[in-house]
């Protein structure tokens, strides 16, 4: 084996696995290009010295490309659906004609123009999974990443959709050094019969002769199968470099159904965009160029397979969005620096601006003749005044409420009514008398003067009687207590509360009486509390 690598592989860098058969080969991609290869024996020995290989190499990521002659191709009608019914379709067609292997792969290749308009369905299968899993069993065992495994074939396809000027029936003729000559004829840009067929080796035999047989056999074949309309003709294209492109060339002349072209791989490779170099006829270069600088997606590799590929796509994903974390925790560190700079040149520029206000102040000061007062003094004083305006305020409002209630209670006569203006609306009034009896009547209320809405309270003291009174003092105290009701549903009234009543019935207090006396009068006291809001 070829000394191992010392160099460290960044992370844009990758490498190809080109299996086939009978070998297996090792293309390294660096800065747009095949830098170096490696070549491996399909046995013992040559899996050994792929194991050392893995071991020391970096640890780059690896597309598989097959080239084999157990790869099957199918092309089937299913009807057009989406889904998880088009999954299910998919697999029992898959599970009928690929038992044995789980490398299988579809791609939609167009809709019937008729009828239901179905789909048209390429199946294709590598029917000896044995030709990949000692290798995939080998890179897992060193955790290579492996992105994919891809067909040949399929390949094909793909690079050349990617000519300026496709044709609508191509057969490419192509020769990979480790697997053969490979014939695949492609329509409409889409794949539809691939055969591989194995030469002898390079330098023993002349390869011209052989491969125009190989070409007649494919070419009757076509011709069986009926797939080019008789208007149209087939385009023979060969893909090769050095002296066999002129031995192929010379050996082969237009017919009005069939066109022959030589394709020069590195024309070719220039065409598609790929940087090659190659001497010798065989094509390997090109087609693992193609896929380490495109990269498709996976065709044939299963999920455990491509595990550490995952795994490594996520671990860089997480740094990148940690290098984003960082960059955007940076700037928005340096924003907020540049806004601490801007700020503290505010309040440096802001402070200078006070001083210089204060000294002129201080002059302007001096100048003035003197006061008795302070000015600040003379602000607060102006300030208490304007503040005692807003709430200056007449018992208008609460003589408005005593009527409303009086009007409907003609026996209630007034002897008196005290009012204050008031920011407590617990003050006592005229040395009103709270029994512990009455607390229990209509109205009565310690007022609580947190969070009620109001600025300050009209608190009035009103005492009064009832007349006439025939010493009935059940009705005079029921009278009463109607009369503290209907004042406390009036809009305005805050808290109602009676002091007293004519006859007093607490439990403290024994009741006597003379049978002969006369009635006395009926007195009560009812202390009522109006609020007051923003409005003065």
């Amino acid at each position: 084996m070829i000394s191992s690598l010392t160099s460290k592989f960044k992370y844009f860098d990758r490498r190809a696995l080109f299996i086939s058969a009978h070998k297996a080969a090792v293309y390294h991609w660096n800065k747009g290009k095949i830098s170096s290869s490696y070549l491996f024996d399909v046995n013992e020995e040559g899996r050994e010295h792929f194991k050392r290989y893995l071991a020391q190499t970096a640890n780059s990521p690896v597309y598989i490309m097959v080239d084999v002659f157990e790869e099957e191709y199918r092309r089937e009608t299913v009807p057009h659906v989406m889904g998880s019914d088009r999954k299910t379709l998919l697999e029992r067609k898959t599970d009928r004609l690929f038992r044995d292997t789980q490398y299988i792969y579809n791609e939609t290749q167009g809709r019937e123009e008729q009828g239901r308009r179905d789909d048209n369905i390429l199946l294709t299968a590598i029917t000896n999974p044995g030709v990949i899993k000692p290798w995939i069993e080998m890179m897992n065992e060193h955790k290579t990443p492996v992105a994919g495994i891809y067909s040949l074939p399929l390949l094909v396809s793909s690079l050349l959709k990617s000519r300026p000027e496709p044709s609508n029936h191509i057969l490419l003729v192509s020769l990979q050094s480790i697997s053969g000559l490979r014939q695949t004829f492609i329509q409409n840009g889409e794949l539809r019969i691939s055969r591989l067929v194995q030469m002898p080796r390079f330098g023993t035999t002349p390869y011209a002769p052989y491969i125009s047989e190989e070409v007649e056999k494919i070419q009757r074949y076509l011709n069986s199968l009926r797939l080019i309309p008789p208007d149209e003709s087939l385009e023979i294209c060969f893909l090769m470099a050095g002296d066999l492109k002129e031995e192929i060339a010379e050996g082969h002349e237009d017919s009005e159904l069939i066109k022959y072209h030589v394709l020069e791989i590195n024309e070719l490779a220039t065409e598609v965009g790929l940087e090659t170099n190659v001497t010798s006829p065989f094509s390997d270069q090109l087609f693992v160029s193609h896929l380490l600088k495109k990269t498709p997606a996976n065709q044939y590799g299963a999920d455990s397979e491509r595990r550490y590929f995952s795994m490594r796509r996520m671990k860089y994903s997480m740094l990148v969005m940690s290098m984003i974390f960082v960059l955007a925790g940076v700037l928005w560190s340096g924003y907020n620096l540049f806004s601490g700079l801007s700020f503290k040149q505010q309040s440096i520029a802001a402070d200078l601006r006070q001083k210089f206000y204060s000294a002129r102040y201080n002059m302007a000061r001096e100048r003035l003749p003197e006061t008795p007062v302070e000015p600040m003094d003379l602000q607060q004083g102006v300030e208490l005044s304007n503040s005692m305006k807003s709430y200056k305020t007449t018992p208008i409002d609460t003589v408005k409420a005593i009527s409303r209630g009086l009007n409907q209670f003609p026996r209630v006569k007034l002897k008196s009514v005290s009012w204050v203006s008031t920011i407590d609306p617990n003050v006592e009034l005229g040395g009103e008398l709270q029994l512990e009896a009455n607390k229990s009547k209509i109205g009565f209320s310690q007022v609580s003067y947190t969070d009620t809405g109001y600025r300050f309270y009209h608190v009035a003291l009103i005492d009064g009687y009832l007349d006439p009174f025939q010493g009935d003092y059940r009705r005079a105290i029921e009278t009463i207590n109607e009369l503290a009701v209907r004042m406390g549903e009036q809009k305005s009234v805050h808290d109602v509360a009676i002091i007293s009543l004519p006859l007093d019935v607490s439990s403290s207090t024994s009741l006597t009486g003379d049978a002969q006396s006369t009635a006395k009068l009926a007195n009560f006291s009812i202390r009522i509390v109006i609020g007051v809001g923003d409005e003065a």
